[in-house]
């Protein structure tokens, strides 16, 4: 009888420590950055890219979005300015229109400015 006692009793506290710890954890999520509101700029995957390159987001909602193209800080390209709808979206873009070199491709909403790297090159 005893070893129940104490099996029911170490069981009560390993459950009151899970909840406790849970409830920790959604106190200290207060305030985070809910991504799920961002839109998601994925990487191009050539490791030099040349020639048509398509550019892929994914927006959680129907929003304003601005793509762009920059180096050295400095706007290069707008490639586009409107309205995308919810979920995957593709740009389009002829790469051989810029010189090689370092640049930026990213994208702008009222909520966010996400920028990745790209490098043209032969």
């Amino acid at each position: 009888m005893e070893t129940v006692v104490n099996f029911l009793f170490v069981t009560f506290f390993i459950l009151l420590a899970v909840i406790a710890y849970r409830a920790l954890l959604r106190r200290f999520q207060r305030g985070q950055v809910q991504h799920k509101e961002y839109c998601e700029l994925y990487t191009i995957d050539h490791q030099n890219a040349r020639g048509e390159l398509a550019f892929y987001f994914v927006c959680p909602r129907q929003m304003q979005v601005q793509f762009c193209i920059w180096q050295n800080n400095q706007l290069v390209k707008e490639l586009a300015n409107k309205e995308f709808e919810k979920g995957g979206n593709i740009i389009r873009f002829d790469s051989a229109t810029l010189p090689n070199g370092v640049y930026y491709y990213g994208i702008i909403t009222p909520e966010q400015e996400t920028k990745k790297r790209m490098t043209l090159a032969n």
